[in-house]
């Protein structure tokens, strides 16, 4: 098990970019899932370049919820390729009002999710009024709170991270804290707001560019400073997954 949430409380500075570069940059297989409640597609028509999922993704796993079809055994069928094998992408709700029907399936997805074998990252897009999906939260080794360092962003996750703390054992979650010093330091975000700092991620557009939008990568994009710091997070997450499982007795 090794499902991680990705969201922002506001002011988003990147999440499903950050989102994207794991999974692409992930050693071994990933799962990246589009969770956002209010859909924009943006991974399909961005690093995917306008792909047609073919009824593929979050509507056609509902519609099998429905049918009383497992979930585990429909996901694979669900996901399009994020261009190298291993690499797959659970696209996200096709219309505004289809995240206010996924209510019931939430806890088969999880279940789904719970049980690949790879890294599974889920894009959660903004924190709101109701919070995560608690199924989601239940299964995930860590719940990852993406914030920019300037006071905006920080006004924003005053308002939000408390929630998601609640809602979780505080030590699975996590601050995750994109272009740190501009003007707040990562050490002073923590300790303003008591939740570890589990990443920072340089800030460095030109290279995030070609996660949130597909655009051609800069030079030495394998050894610029975003993913650098992406495949340092990429193995904290792997540490965090050894120490879940060790918590709740599964074998590694």
């Amino acid at each position: 098990m090794s499902v991680f949430l990705l969201a922002s409380a506001g002011h988003s500075p990147g999440v499903t970019t950050l989102a994207v570069a794991l999974a692409t940059n992930s050693i071994g297989p990933a799962l990246l899932v589009d969770a956002n409640p209010e859909p924009d597609q943006s991974v399909l028509a961005g690093y995917l370049q306008g792909i047609d999922p073919g009824g593929r993704g979050l509507g056609g796993l509902l519609q099998a919820h429905r049918e009383r079809r497992p979930l585990e055994s429909e996901l694979a069928a669900m996901t399009v390729s994020l261009g190298e094998p291993g690499h797959d992408f659970l696209p996200g709700f096709s219309s505004p009002g289809m995240a206010g029907l996924f209510g019931a399936a939430w806890p088969d997805l999880a279940a789904a999710l719970a049980s690949e074998s790879g890294l599974v990252v889920v894009d959660c897009g903004r924190i709101g009024a109701a919070g995560l999906p608690p199924a989601l939260v239940k299964v995930a080794a860590g719940v990852l709170v993406v914030t920019g360092s300037r006071l905006v962003d920080l006004a924003a996750l005053r308002l939000y991270l408390p929630e998601v703390v609640e809602a979780t054992d505080p030590e699975r979650v996590g601050l995750i804290v994109v272009g740190p010093g501009r003007p707040y330091g990562s050490g002073e975000i923590a300790a303003r707001f008591g939740v570890s700092v589990w990443a920072k991620i340089a800030w460095r557009p030109a290279e995030a560019e070609v996660f949130a939008a597909g655009e051609p990568p800069p030079r030495r994009l394998a050894s610029g400073a975003f993913l650098t710091d992406v495949r340092g997070l990429s193995a904290t997450l792997a540490e965090r997954t050894e120490g879940h499982r060790r918590l709740i007795g599964v074998p590694s």
